[in-house]
């Protein structure tokens, strides 16, 4: 066997890579709290705007628990959900070749948060059956540190820094185009 199991090597275990992933998931559940704030604050500061100009376009954020909230805007809902596990990186992604990762492997453990795309009426009419469409996940490690996979302009590279209430605001905003610039088109007859 190449490690022999003993107590100190449950120990050591523990102490590093279980502990590591416990800071992963409160780094990424203060991130979502965080982002919790901003999509609440960009819908409330959206809809007092659009009032003077359309009525009937409303922009709302909608509480759906702990680990789930939802902006409604133009027609789309943008659907946010926090994992509450950590996550290794898998073989092959191009960070784990970093020298960021390379210094201290633990930095391949990210948290995870998930955006899907669905029409706001799937929800209002109880449609069960139509799909949404994953946009974008912002992955967060121990450090804070981030970086955003996901469709076209919401691709954001490693940031070296912790999370911040602007940079989330940034891929807010880009997260509402790119799903209002995602038009439904009627199938051929």
């Amino acid at each position: 066997m190449k490690n022999e199991a003993s107590p100190e090597l449950i120990l050591q275990t523990l102490a590093t890579k279980s502990s590591n992933k416990q800071l992963v998931h409160r780094r990424v559940l203060s991130a979502f709290a965080e982002l919790r704030m901003v999509v609440q604050s960009v819908a409330v500061e959206l809809n007092s705007q659009m009032v003077g100009i359309d009525r009937s376009v409303v922009v709302e954020f909608v509480d759906r628990g702990e680990y789930e909230f939802e902006i409604r805007f133009s027609g789309d809902s943008l659907v946010f959900q926090v994992h509450t596990n950590a996550f290794l990186l898998p073989s092959g992604h191009a960070l784990l070749a970093t020298p960021y990762v390379k210094a201290d492997p633990m930095r391949a453990y990210f948290g995870l948060i998930h955006v899907y795309n669905f029409l706001s009426d799937s929800f209002r009419m109880r449609r069960i059956n139509d799909v949404g469409t994953l946009m974008s996940r912002l992955f967060v490690n121990g450090a804070g540190h981030y970086f955003v996979e996901g469709v076209g302009p919401l691709n954001l590279p490693l940031n070296e820094a912790e999370v911040c209430a602007d940079d989330l605001k940034l891929w807010l905003y880009r997260l509402m185009v790119t799903a209002m610039d995602f038009d439904l088109q009627a199938a051929p007859f």
